[in-house]
């Protein structure tokens, strides 16, 4: 587990994220759907999102990962959601506990996600099973160390 970190936050706020949604574009479940999606959000949408929070953050965020209902966004946080265009969605992180996974580069995010279980359960935490958000801060796909990150919710 080199070159990664395990810590446990706590959120005081929600975090209204808004993005690009795998189901309503119409999408295989593929990881190159995930690869085309945030190109697309990329290319067309970062940093022109109204209501974004400042300094701009990137969120991808894995939803109702409990039910067959498995959704996908690609986006940014908001200070307030808006309407929302035909292929977008919108989440709400909420207060909490989460487990904050680090890492120096971006890498297989499932791979990680089985390492962050191995950890949590060698501690004797249970992860929530509704959602895991992944974190890019401005300048995460640049050369070197990514400064991304995961939260995964933390069973009450």
């Amino acid at each position: 587990m080199e070159n990664m970190h395990f810590k446990i936050i706590t959120l005081d706020t929600e975090i209204k994220i808004i993005g690009l949604s795998y189901h309503k574009l119409g999408l295989p479940e593929t990881i190159e759907s995930l690869t085309e999606m945030w190109k697309l959000y990329g290319e067309k949408y970062r940093r022109r999102v109204p209501n974004a929070v400042e300094p701009p953050v990137d969120y991808g965020v894995n939803t109702c990962l409990s039910t067959k209902e498995d959704e996908y966004i690609a986006g940014c946080a908001v200070t307030e959601f808006g309407e929302l265009p035909e292929d977008w969605a919108s989440f709400t992180v909420p207060p909490g506990r989460y487990i904050k996974h680090s890492r120096h580069d971006i890498g297989d995010l499932f791979k990680y996600e089985q390492v962050v279980k191995v950890w949590a359960e060698e501690n004797q935490i249970v992860i929530g099973s509704d959602c895991m958000i992944e974190i890019y801060p401005l300048g995460a796909f640049a050369e070197g160390d990514s400064g991304a990150y995961t939260l995964y919710p933390i069973q009450a």
